[in-house]
């Protein structure tokens, strides 16, 4: 077996890895479910919760995590520019944002970082790895 016939399998590969690292890039800072979990067991800890999967979703069966607001990411904007300054006003607060996967929340917290906020992470799984867990939720 020569190069040439390993060239377009390690291409592949490169792709693949690639791939891996710009989607990584994409998604930004992540917390995993375990950290959130012990993050909210701290009752001093400044954490907003931001779910923005559509009402239907958040209300459904998979639910949602007690203590979190519900801002759709295509209202995301709009709710960013009515809050104005309000959402700058409190530099250490933790901004938390979660859909259902996490590929709608990486999103809303690009948008939340262009706002002015500086600690915005993703919950890493979303609803979804928060479930797996058994982790406490509301309808």
């Amino acid at each position: 077996m020569t190069f040439e016939d390993l060239t377009p399998i390690l291409l592949a590969i490169g792709i693949l890895v690639a791939f891996h690292f710009i989607r990584q890039f994409m998604l930004g800072p992540t917390i995993s479910v375990a950290d959130l979990s012990r993050h909210l067991e701290d009752k001093n800890a400044d954490i907003a919760l931001i779910d923005v999967r559509s009402e239907g979703e958040f209300s459904s069966q998979l639910g949602h995590i007690p203590g979190a607001v519900n801002i759709p990411v295509g209202d995301l904007a709009a709710e960013i520019k009515a809050l104005g300054d309000q959402l700058t006003a409190e530099p250490d607060k933790l901004f938390v944002t979660i859909c259902r996967t996490h590929n709608r929340s990486p999103r809303a917290a690009r948008m939340l970082k262009s706002a002015g906020l500086k600690n915005v992470i993703v919950l890493k799984g979303g609803m979804m790895a928060w479930a797996s867990k058994k982790l406490p939720v509301e309808n």
